[in-house]
């Protein structure tokens, strides 16, 4: 068992926690923790320059993708294909999405955090350079799949890093400004886009632009972001002993992967900072940095890349993040659609109109943050101080209240598109779906890392695993299930969708999640 259960008498509870302050924002500190720990070690001036950083390389890569929301017609007219064949490269880019995190997330809990930042943020460079000067259609198509896979670490090893500097009281919030940078980057992008091809600018500039701010983002992480990588000394000792173990005979190993968790660890929880196993709460000792180099150790780096596949067995983190990727996937049609939409008539939007028409969804997201992040922890913090013991679950409490508005903002982008209501119509319905998209994008993405804490950077590959593989499939359809079912019934049917599975699994998991979490062998306090 690898957390404290203090109302089953399990072991003692670890040290309250210290607020203090610091620079200019409130700061929290672990008296449980040694003051070489990245949580005690930093200031909160430095937590909220790496927070801001993280935030911006969130926001870079789903920019990036959407930067041609309004430049359909040019880019086919490039590459000689039909303006609605250029979507699809944004399911390309989302692929490597998918599979980027299988190479990331590793070598960040292995070599450390640093080295993926830099070297991720480095290879996206010259992918910029690839897509400014694409000749075809195919090359194009390739350059977005490398570019989003060389930048895929920015899905997954940011909340890791949150969750190696903050206390878990403040970890919701602060993930909900990383979640909020990532929502808005996909709104924002078309603005940008607009501005450009209407002053009879070349789409190759979009890219340059693209050049640019992912060389300020290697800048960034080169000269800013320390390493956060918390290696325990009882960790160290673990892994050797693991790997120690790979040679012995095949019922050994089978025994060992048999008792203990996935990559034959039993790592103890590196935001809490004490050790469970034996007991009671201690504190550990340890060293910021990397914890063995994967040449030293291909076996063991293999099972490392593993472990998300394994974490995928986990009943409440699979079946959460398939449900947010298919949120996702709504979001990512309603602004494939619109563009399309509004640039024909009646609606006949000009180039900069319809850039500008992407701030109702924009406004929405960053709106809907505090809900997902500051009410998220609100609603956990008073229910843990209620009962005694923290549970992520608690978290979704914060999602039941959006989900008939999820329901209904679909409806009416239906209706305004079959019926063609006015255009605000869309835009308000949009924006409101944004605000509850994003504010279930943080309780549901903090939701999934709390459920498996020791491990959130495998939960954030499974959560963002999903999500991208939706985010891939839909622009294949997306239009064309329009046309052919009209868009009332299209986007009625996903409203539903939303409203039904998510009441669902939120009535389960608040029910029955911690039961499930005990019975599948996770950590129960989050």
């Amino acid at each position: 068992m690898t957390d404290v259960e203090t109302s089953q008498g399990l072991g003692k509870a670890p040290p309250p926690r210290q607020p203090v302050k610091k620079g200019f924002f409130s700061d929290d500190k672990d008296a449980s923790l040694p003051p070489n720990h990245p949580i005690n070690a930093l200031t909160a001036t430095r937590k909220f320059i790496i927070l801001c950083i993280l935030a911006y390389t969130g926001f870079v890569p789903n920019f990036s993708i959407a930067i041609v929301l309004t430049a359909f017609p040019q880019l086919g007219e490039a590459f000689g294909v039909s303006p609605g064949t250029i979507p699809n490269t944004i399911g390309y880019s989302l692929l490597g999405f998918a599979i980027g995190p299988l190479i990331w997330n590793p070598l960040s809990r292995t070599v450390g955090r640093r080295p993926v930042y830099v070297i991720g943020s480095f290879l996206q460079i010259p992918c910029a350079i690839w897509l400014a000067l694409s000749p075809s259609y195919n090359c194009f198509s390739a350059a977005r799949f490398f570019a989003s896979f060389f930048t895929a670490f920015s899905q997954t090893v940011p909340p890791a890093t949150i969750a190696d500097i903050f206390v878990p009281s403040v970890r919701g919030s602060k993930m909900s400004a990383f979640t909020v940078a990532v929502v808005i980057a996909p709104v924002l992008a078309p603005l940008i886009c607009s501005a450009v091809i209407s002053q009879g600018n070349s789409w190759h500039v979009l890219f340059w632009i693209i050049l640019g701010m992912a060389a300020l983002q290697f800048l960034l992480f080169f000269f800013l972001v320390p390493e956060t990588l918390w290696v325990k000394e009882n960790e160290s000792a673990a892994l050797d002993s693991a790997a120690a173990n790979t040679d012995g005979n095949e019922s050994e190993k089978g025994e060992t992967h048999r008792n203990m968790p996935p990559l034959a660890l039993r790592l103890t929880d590196y935001t809490s900072g004490y050790d469970t196993a034996a007991g009671g709460a201690r504190p550990h000792h340890g060293h910021v940095g990397a914890a063995w180099m994967p040449w030293q150790r291909p076996g063991e780096f293999f099972h490392v890349m593993a472990s998300p596949v394994i974490m995928a067995q986990y009943i409440p983190i699979v079946t959460v993040s398939i449900y947010y990727g298919m949120l996702f996937a709504w979001s990512v049609g309603i602004t494939i659609v619109m563009p399309q939409l509004f640039a024909q008539p009646p609606y006949s939007f000009s180039e900069i109109a319809l850039g500008c028409a992407f701030l109702a969804f924009g406004i929405g997201a960053v709106l809907g943050k505090w809900s997902g992040g500051v009410v998220g922890d609100i609603i956990v913090n008073r229910l843990t101080a209620k009962y005694g013991v923290r549970s992520p679950e608690y978290r979704l409490w914060g999602v039941l209240p959006l989900l008939p508005f999820l329901m209904a903002a679909l409806c009416v982008v239906g209706a305004s598109i079959e019926k063609e209501w006015h255009w605000a119509a869309l835009l308000v319905a949009g924006g409101v779906y944004y605000f509850c998209f994003s504010a279930t994008t943080g309780l549901l993405q903090t939701y999934v890392s709390e459920c498996y804490i020791t491990k959130p950077m495998d939960a954030q590959a499974v959560f963002v695993f999903f999500k991208s593989i939706w985010g891939f499939v839909i622009p294949f359809f997306i239009s064309v299930w329009g046309d052919n079912d009209g868009f009332l019934t299209e986007y009625c049917i996903q409203g539903a969708l939303a409203f039904a599975i998510g009441a669902v699994l939120c009535t389960l998991f608040l029910a029955k999640g911690r039961s499930i979490r005990k019975w599948q062998g996770m950590p129960l306090d989050g």
